[in-house]
């Protein structure tokens, strides 16, 4: 979702990904949501018991008793609620809850467009960023990144795929719908500039509005992260993803840069939950272990 450009191109690993999440890439018509991605009936989190990781918190986030994690949180399955409440769920609510039990201190998880997600963090309004954000070498330039998954984009379409797009290069001159902030703004600037006939670029505030604009017809893509495209092509009538995903590289959980002690409590906390199963028993809940880092 929230990526500006990858730092490397993974085709074998995109392929892979690709078969590995098409389990969940077709449209369920029987299907009663609707809601683009914000409830979560089905999913809640999942069971991991992290208190025994063997962590000890740092030491600001020891004294505050809690991980003030910012989070835009309309991106499911990676960051949603749960149906008809504000609880956050997904899976770096998952991820999050795990590192916070470790240390000893709770979760807040805050919900914030991804357009503030940084300035929140480097102006100490939170400690960290948990929001499918892919680590760029341009963000760095402004934050500090601890790698935890990788995913590529996807294209999600009506069902039935009437307007037989296959890949990018098929939306020049159509309307495509795209969260702002998001590498795919900028995927889609970098396809227009070979277009005979430009693609229209229709831009919203959150990704659950851009898929909609799919639903609805009023756009003939929506363009984000695939393992985002392919869950919510099961949850919302009259889609599917087309495809396989493209531009796969790192999300990462950003941290200030002269936060280098909760940098180093991150990086000990993940590779815990990689070493005992925390985590490939969290991407497994999500159906996301294609993503998994190795």
């Amino acid at each position: 979702m929230h990526k500006h450009s990858w730092l490397v191109t993974l085709g074998v690993t995109a392929t892979i990904a690709a078969f590995a999440f098409a389990g969940v890439a077709c449209g369920d018509d029987d299907d009663d949501g609707d809601n683009g991605g914000d409830g979560g009936a089905d999913l809640v989190a999942a069971s991991v018991d992290c208190k025994d990781l063997g962590l000890t918190a740092p030491k600001r986030i020891k004294d505050a008793g809690k991980l003030v994690v910012g989070s835009d949180l309309s991106y499911a399955p990676i960051d949603f609620t749960k149906e008809g409440t504000s609880t956050p769920i997904g899976l770096d609510a998952d991820i999050a809850n795990c590192i916070a039990q470790a240390w000893g201190v709770k979760a807040d998880i805050q919900n914030t467009s991804f357009d503030a997600v940084i300035p929140s963090l480097t102006g100490k309004k939170i400690d960290v960023i948990m929001s499918a954000m892919s680590d760029t070498e341009e963000r760095r330039k402004e934050i500090d990144f601890v790698d935890y998954f990788t995913a590529g984009s996807g294209i999600l379409v009506k069902k039935g795929n009437p307007d037989k797009i296959a890949t990018i290069a098929d939306l020049c001159g159509k309307t495509v719908a795209i969260q702002v902030g998001t590498v795919q703004i900028d995927e889609a600037d970098e396809q227009n500039a070979k277009c005979k006939e430009k693609i229209k670029v229709s831009k919203f505030e959150q990704n659950t509005d851009a898929i909609q604009e799919v639903a609805s017809g009023r756009a003939a893509a929506a363009l984000m992260d695939y393992p985002v495209a392919a869950y919510n092509a099961t949850k919302v009538k009259n889609t599917e993803v087309v495809g396989e995903q493209y531009n796969t590289g790192p999300y990462g959980i950003g941290v200030r840069k002269d936060d280098a002690e909760v940098k180093t409590g991150l990086e000990k906390a993940l590779k815990a939950m990689m070493d005992k199963g925390q985590y490939a028993a969290i991407l497994k809940y999500w159906d996301l272990e294609a993503g998994a880092l190795k």
